[in-house]
Formats: C-alpha cells, structure tokens, sequence
C-alpha cells in the first residue's frame, strides 16, 4: 500500500473514531431560561443545539443537546451564565419496581384474590358493564368506599391527568370518561397502550373479553405487577408483551372505580417498557396544569430530586392542581421524587389486612396518605381486567378520593384537599394514615356517622395544610 492510500486509510478510521467519540458524548439537558433570553441566540453560543421547547413562561424550559467531548466544560459553562435559571442533565427514570424479597409476598398473596374471584358476576356501574368483583373487592371495603358513596352520592368532578404507560382508549370501563390527552414520546395525540404491542398480539387481546367470568390465573407480567387473567389473554401476553404494558390502564381503573364521573386525561410519558425522561414527565405535568386538569396522578418515583421537576410541580400548584405521586416500592425509609416534594401527596401501599404493605416506602417527607396497594383489581387491556401490587395503585385512589373533595367543595386548594383527606386511619410511618373516604367525605357534606365501617364493594348506578403525623 502505497504511503498516500496509508494516510487516506488512517485518515478515515480517524474520523469515523471521532465520530463515535461524538455521538458517544452527546449529552441532552433540561434548560430553563428566562422568556426575556432569546433561546437559539444562548444556543449558538454555548454550542448547544436546541431540541424543543418544553414550556413557555416567565421562564421556559427546552431540551438541549451538546455534541462537546468534554461533558464537565460544557456543564460548567453553562452553569456560570448568570441568564440561567436551571440546567441538569437529562435522566431515564422507571416505573417503580417491587424487591426480591417481596416477590416471596406476592407469591403468597395471590390465593386471596383468586378465591375472591369466585361467583363474579356482571354487573352495570355508571352506564358500563365490569365484573362486580372490580366494585366490592378488598380495597373499596378497606378504603369505605361504598358506604362513602351512600352517605354522600359524590362520584367525582373535574379531571384527572394520569401520567403513565397511556390507556387502552377501547376499555369499556374506561372508554366514556377519557378525554383527549398527548403521548410525549411520539409527540402525537395517540395516548393508546395498544399500539406498544405488535399488531396481531393486540387484535388478539382486543378479542379476548372473557376474562372476567372464566377460571382465571396469576401470571406475574414484570417485577412489579402480579397480574390476574384468563387463561387465553396470558398465553397471548406471554413473551410479546413489554415488561410494563398495562400499567397505565390499570392505574386509571383504580382512579374510575373511586371516581366514576371524573374525567381521565391520559398523558403518556413512559414507554411500556416502563422507562421515561425527565424532559417528558416535565412536559406533561405542564400540560396537565394548562389544559385543565385539576388533579395530577404519577406512579413513579425517583431517588434524586430534580429541580426542574421540582419547578414544574410547583407551577401545578400554583394553579390549584392537586399533585398525587406514588411513594416507591424499595420498603424503605428515604426520600423519593415528585414525592417528597413540598405540597405533593406522596401515597404509600397498604394491606387488605390494613398494615403497611412489606414493599412499600415510608416515613416523614415521603408518605402524607397510604391506601391499599395489594392485590387490587383494575382494568386491563383488552376489556380484561387483572390485579395489581404496588404503590403506583394505592397512588390512583388518593387521586380518585381528590376528585371526590372537589366535588364536595370545589374552590378547595392542594391543601384544603389534603386536609380533608386527613380523616383517615392512623398506620406508623405513614403520614396521615390510610384514607377512610367515609369519614373525610361525610364531614365535607356533614352528613351523620351512622354507617357500618365494614360494608363492601363501591355501588353501582345506571347513569393548605402542616405536615402529616409522623
């Protein structure tokens, strides 16, 4: 090879290791600048390449991207420009998953369920037909769910935006009282769960409505889901569906059974392999905040606060948007975000025996409420249903309970909701307790106390505050 081709050969290789030096040091980042900076104008001198707007404001927020090899440089950079307002690295966050040790829990727990599958039967609740072991189940009798409802007729009011997975927009539970919402990892209006599955496995699970009648069976669907279903609907599932799929309409099936006549805004910010950016979670939650949504339910945590989160969450609030997060399931004493932030309602899991549910987080900063998060049947894909373990599903009935105070009292605040909610049972490191719907809603509307605390399912129907007690 003659000494000309050598250099040109040496020449590529060269720039094909710089490229992928490039491409590996890419870095995205959360911006927040005032509305006064002109944004492409800060870009081009920080060598940044602007990737979208977030939100608009007194301050905006974007995506960035940096293509620098040396990460630090650029991040200090930026960091001593005085127009910033904030600047973090973009992260991946996940939904959250139960330990090792809890599995062995699960494992025992499911026998419960299956037993009080027996002699389901159809029944009609809020002009839809569900299985009435979805109405008088575990949770709504722990929670006095049905006799709340009797005592005050409140069913909900206003719009819950849930941040997840999306939602099977065909569930017949679902499908009446979901309203136009926005998928943030496409950048489209199709929030459906469904496309997450390849195109036959989805027909096919469209078409498996049997599952709430026939014999059914535990099928543990990912780490942090014991999911209950029929026969049929499992052997579809298995080995094609991703490791959160359902999530997001299990989680609004909890918000529609305490709440029926609320709205579901679904925004979906995670993929249903459980996995979400920051810019994402940050972008829905000022969606949710400006178009009208008056309760936000997040079943997800992370272990480093964000300020830009943090920022977001706040501007909710100062909208008067009740913000609901899920307390982790690591069954440890720490801190976890959105949940430990000032003004949320972080919700830990209990039991149907009403003790702390062994997975669940807790303790002063992280839990304000708990509900019951064990073996707790909801809606599934494919007009199915299933059961679920987890604080991402004791988090949807403080959010359902939320609508449920506003409809009682609608110019309540994040903090008057709270206090009201307060009323509840009191479990050790749980903050105010396990909600007792029944108690915090009759004395909203000061009806009497006579009703028995041990009555079953929810019904049926044809059509700022202190800190919590530690």
């Amino acid at each position: 090879m003659s000494i000309q081709k050598k250099l040109r050969f040496w020449s590529i290789i060269a720039a094909l290791l710089l490229s992928a030096l490039t491409a590996a040091a890419q870095s995205n980042y959360v911006l927040t600048l005032p509305s006064t900076v002109d944004p492409d104008g800060f870009a081009v001198t920080h060598n940044l390449t602007l990737v979208k707007e977030i939100h608009s404001g007194n301050n905006c927020v974007y995506l960035v991207s940096s293509t620098s090899l040396n990460v630090s440089a650029t991040e200090t950079e930026v960091d001593t420009d005085l127009r910033v307002s904030g600047f973090e690295p973009e992260v991946v966050t996940h939904l959250p998953e139960l330990n090792g040790l809890t599995q062995a829990t699960l494992t025992q727990s499911t026998s419960g369920i299956l037993e009080s599958l027996v002699g389901r039967t159809l029944v009609t609740f809020f002009g839809s037909t569900v299985p009435s072991n979805y109405l008088s189940q575990p949770a709504t009798s722990v929670t006095r769910l049905g006799d709340a409802r009797t005592a005050t007729n409140l069913t909900g009011a206003g719009v819950v935006a849930i941040i997840d997975t999306g939602v099977d927009p065909t569930h017949p539970a679902l499908s009446a009282v979901l309203i136009p919402g926005f998928n943030f990892t496409t950048g489209t209006v199709d929030t459906s769960e469904l496309n997450d599955l390849p195109a036959q496995t989805a027909a096919s699970l469209a078409q498996s409505t049997s599952g709430i009648l026939e014999a059914q069976n535990v099928v543990v669907m990912n780490p942090a889901t014991g999911a209950i279903l029929d026969q049929s609907t499992s052997g579809i599932l298995e080995g094609v569906a991703p490791q959160e799929f359902g999530h997001g309409t299990m989680v609004a099936g909890v918000v529609h059974l305490v709440a029926p006549t609320a709205k579901i805004m679904p925004l979906k910010a995670f993929l249903s392999d459980g996995t979400s950016n920051l810019s994402d979670i940050i972008n829905a939650i000022y969606y949710a905040a400006d178009n009208g949504a008056n309760v936000i339910s997040m079943s997800f945590s992370m272990p480093t606060a964000s300020p830009a989160l943090q920022t977001a969450i706040q501007y909710a609030l100062g909208k008067n948007v009740t913000v609901v997060a899920a307390a982790g399931n690591d069954g440890v004493k720490a801190l976890v975000y959105p949940a430990s932030f000032g003004g949320v309602a972080g919700v830990g899991s209990t039991s149907n025996t009403d003790v702390r549910s062994t997975f669940s987080n807790y303790g002063s900063g992280v839990t304000m409420f708990a509900a019951p998060g064990e073996g707790v049947i909801t809606t599934y894909p494919g007009s199915n249903y299933a059961a679920a373990w987890g604080t991402s599903f004791s988090t949807p009935f403080v959010a359902g309970a939320a609508t449920l105070v506003l409809q009682a009292r609608p110019a309540s605040k994040p903090g008057d909701v709270a206090n009201a909610l307060s009323k509840a049972k009191q479990i050790s490191d749980m903050g105010y307790g396990r909600i007792d719907l029944y108690q915090a809603l009759t004395t909203l509307v000061g009806s009497s106390s006579g009703t028995s605390g041990t009555s079953g399912g929810s019904g049926t129907s044809g059509s700022t505050s202190g800190g919590p007690p530690q």
